[in-house]
């Protein structure tokens, strides 16, 4: 079964290769060359510029070089695929742009078989939260936000953001994927009382969910509430026909940037899902 899980989930074109993905991309500046699964995003600096490839399993060194050429490109960041050779020789080791590993559940199971192949306290924060009946779950398409949701999820960002000391996407780029996944992602909510304890931001990307950005309060956390979203997202997940639900991005032991995410790593770890690491991010200097 994990084996099928990593198979279907390989053939999967990469989000940062969606051509929804791309739009989102140009809105906050970046210029695109190439087409969907062997993007390049390039980014003017004064005269130079900076260029990445993240998680393409293509990747033509020719046309590179030319671009890096054109363009004028300072660095160059290659985060390959994960079908792609691995190229750990042509560059130099360096910490990744987009998540270097991730975790994966079957959707594809039934709805008690997915439930019970979670760790018992997930399975237990789960009944608790829906027997306290102290949470109510709303789930908007993102074609159906109000000007009221975008402010509530803009507060819960920088509210965790704030709290946590962590640097998150700019509002502009949210707003960039909201617009370009219009009708291929949802945000839920949840609420106490009156009160918005917790969201969570999904893409469809395929047949995969992805988890992509979750924000709590700490009044959320006792209720927990992430759980609760999460579960919600999955289910939701499957009634819309996906396969796949991708956490996105975990603890990656080969970098240091990535101990600040141990924390949420061991709550995504509660879902029992498969561990998938892409091969090393390597940086080309000069042109």
């Amino acid at each position: 079964m994990t084996e099928d899980l990593i198979s279907n989930f390989n053939i999967l074109p990469d989000l940062h290769q969606n051509p929804r993905f791309a739009k989102a991309m140009v809105d906050i500046g970046w210029t695109i060359m190439g087409n969907p699964g062997k993007y390049l995003f390039i980014r003017n600096v004064g005269p130079l510029s900076v260029a990445k490839i993240q998680h393409s399993n293509s990747i033509d060194f020719d046309l590179l070089k030319k671009i890096r050429q054109k363009y004028h490109t300072l660095t160059t960041y290659i985060e390959p695929g994960l079908l792609h050779p691995d190229i750990q020789k042509k560059g130099l080791s360096v910490e990744p742009f987009a998540n270097s590993a991730t975790s994966l559940v079957d959707l594809t199971l039934s709805t008690t078989d997915l439930l019970n192949s979670f760790k018992s306290k997930t399975r237990y924060n789960i009944s608790y939260a829906k027997r306290k009946n102290d949470l109510k779950i709303i789930t908007k398409d993102f074609h159906d936000l109000t000007a009221s949701d975008f402010d509530i999820f803009k507060i819960s960002r920088e509210s965790w953001s704030k709290r946590k000391k962590v640097v998150c996407y700019e509002g502009k780029f949210f707003n960039a994927l909201i617009k370009h996944f219009s009708h291929s992602g949802w945000v839920h909510f949840a609420y106490h009382q009156d009160k918005c304890v917790g969201t969570l931001m999904i893409l469809k990307n395929g047949k995969a969910a992805i988890y992509y950005a979750a924000f709590a309060e700490n009044l959320g956390y006792s209720l927990f509430a992430p759980t609760l979203l999460t579960w919600t997202a999955m289910t939701t997940a499957k009634e819309a026909g996906c396969h796949i639900f991708d956490f996105g991005g975990i603890y990656d032991p080969r970098y240091k940037m990535y101990k600040k995410w141990i924390g949420f790593t061991k709550f995504k770890e509660g879902f029992s899902p498969t561990v998938i690491y892409y091969p090393p991010t390597q940086l080309f200097i000069g042109w």
